[in-house]
């Protein structure tokens, strides 16, 4: 396996395009920190004005627009700050989401593009070799996320909230590994799934498209009302969407009380390593002849 892994280290580590997108995403994540955090922190633009007009009344609404305002402040800051900060960067997981699938569907559909798909298994078994390019895949993503969680921890040093210091609003937060853990596994649906994509199509956009309609299905199955008040209310929180909107903590909150979170994550990894076995059952049993 080590061999393998080397082999697409040579194969791919020298691709300009694959660098650069491991680098953009986490900055990508940082620049949608900041902005949520000017967007937070920034005082809002208060215009009150009554008809007939009355100087008195309307200083006095804007004042208390702005009291509320600094009052959610309050609690607000402190999540922004260090170490809470990584919660909150590992949470803006659309880029590399579109990372995952992106590098999925490139480099495991890119072999039949490329004609290279029966030469990269003269040495290894069909099985074998997917598998390793799926950890292969998961190395760059690694590196995006470090690379998101470093800048994470440095930027609120430099920030400061009307004057103060961000870390002077810094607080402790509980379970904070397991949370950013659970976060950074939700990317796993998004790399099995786009692989078995690529390897039902063999073509990386057509895989690219699959992708995106299986997880637009997967949600709207997961929205569908029919589930309330139904005895298969836990469902939605089982799907692919559900579950990890459900580690994400956006789920449904009825859902706590149907079925425990860490169901929902064991049914996401489920959903992640299901994928990839399938993704192997059926290259096993491809004809790479044509």
């Amino acid at each position: 396996m080590t061999h393998l892994l080397a082999a697409d280290g040579v194969r791919f580590g020298h691709r300009l395009d694959l660098r650069l997108l491991v680098l953009l995403v986490p900055v990508i994540m940082a620049v949608m920190f900041l902005a949520d955090f000017r967007g937070q922190t920034t005082p809002p633009d208060v215009n009150v004005f009554f008809d007939p007009p009355d100087p008195v009344a309307e200083a006095q609404m804007r004042e208390q627009q702005l009291a509320e305002w600094h009052q959610g402040l309050v609690a607000i800051v402190p999540t922004y700050a260090f170490p809470a900060s990584l919660l909150k960067v590992a949470s803006n997981i659309w880029p590399l989401v579109l990372l995952a699938i992106y590098l999925s569907t490139a480099l495991v559909a890119g072999e039949f593009e490329w004609g290279t798909m029966r030469t990269v298994h003269l040495t290894s078994s069909r099985g074998r070799t997917l598998g390793v390019r799926v950890v292969f895949i998961a190395g760059p993503m690694g590196v995006a996320v470090v690379v998101a969680l470093v800048l994470g921890a440095v930027m609120p040093f430099f920030l400061s909230v009307e004057g103060t210091s961000l870390q002077g609003f810094a607080r402790p937060v509980s379970d904070l590994a397991p949370q950013v853990a659970a976060r950074m596994a939700v990317i796993l649906p998004f790399i099995g799934i786009p692989v078995l994509m690529a390897i039902l199509s063999r073509s990386t956009g057509l895989a690219f498209v699959l992708t995106l309609l299986f997880f637009f299905a997967d949600l709207m199955v997961t929205a569908l009302p029919l589930w309330r008040d139904s005895l298969l209310g836990w469902l939605p929180s089982m799907t692919v969407t559900g579950s990890i909107s459900r580690v994400m903590g956006a789920g449904d909150p009825s859902m706590p009380g149907l079925v425990p979170a860490w169901v929902s994550f064991v049914a996401m990894i489920g959903w992640a390593a299901a994928a990839v076995v399938l993704a192997i059952a059926r290259l096993q049993h491809t004809d790479l002849n044509d």
